[in-house]
């Protein structure tokens, strides 16, 4: 069967977006008012359905997309952020450290994928729709917690993310060597697709020397929404 190829901000990816963006904030929404009991089930169902995505996709992508096995183990970084969560809708006394990096890593690395994909080809190809879905995910989970936890990070917690961060690409980094090619975690070896940041830094692995410092600019802007809020709030009260 031919399949599309796949076009960022095209049509398609636009609809998708849509779609995604709506369930992201649609089912927060309706918990935020509910019962403590029922908050707590709601995110025990977002864990659950988390958990079914990580279980299954490796399943079909090696089986039904003769994917490489090489990358199917959950050592991206939306692979850490969907554990993070995880366990954080599980324990109501899981620590703070866990959301704060999924929070930064979902809303830079999640809604970098949503952006711009790793996809050759657009819907109906299988990778398409697990591929939305796994990342939305993720910012699903954040923003439950974010709306109806009423959690967040405040400005100290980036560094300590930052610092976690760090180790777990240095960690990363020794994993695909030690699996070999195709393994690409964090994009650490090889590029993605064309149509990425990516694409205006150095090869692999001296891209670095412009991701990193990148990164940590973007947790500090995805920090902004927070601090603007806390800004208008000050005013409010004076």
């Amino acid at each position: 069967m031919d399949y599309p190829a796949f076009e960022v901000f095209g049509t398609q990816h636009l609809i998708t977006l849509m779609i995604c963006a709506a369930v992201i904030y649609g089912y927060p929404k309706f918990f935020q008012n509910q019962s403590e009991t029922k908050k707590i089930l709601g995110g025990k169902i977002i864990a659950g359905v988390i958990i079914l995505h990580m279980l299954t996709q490796p399943v079909y992508d090696i089986f039904l997309f003769d994917l490489p096995w090489q990358g199917e183990f959950p050592m991206h970084m939306c692979d850490f952020s969907q554990l993070a969560m995880i366990y954080y809708l599980l324990n109501q006394k899981a620590p703070k450290i866990l959301f704060h990096c999924a929070y930064f890593w979902g809303i830079c690395g999640a809604t970098m994928a949503l952006a711009t994909p790793d996809l050759e080809y657009g819907f109906p190809h299988g990778e398409y729709s697990p591929f939305f879905w796994g990342h939305s995910f993720i910012l699903l989970a954040v923003f439950y917690v974010l709306m109806v936890r009423n959690e967040r990070p405040i400005l100290s917690d980036i560094p300590k993310v930052i610092g976690v961060t760090l180790v777990l690409l240095i960690f990363v980094y020794c994993v695909n060597l030690l699996i070999g090619p195709p393994a690409n975690y964090w994009y650490l070896v090889a590029r993605p697709v064309e149509g990425t940041l990516m694409d205006y830094f150095p090869d692999p692995p001296l891209h670095l020397i412009g991701t990193i410092p990148l990164a940590i600019l973007l947790f500090y802007i995805a920090y902004l929404p927070l601090q603007i809020k806390d800004l208008l709030r000050g005013k409010a009260a004076k």
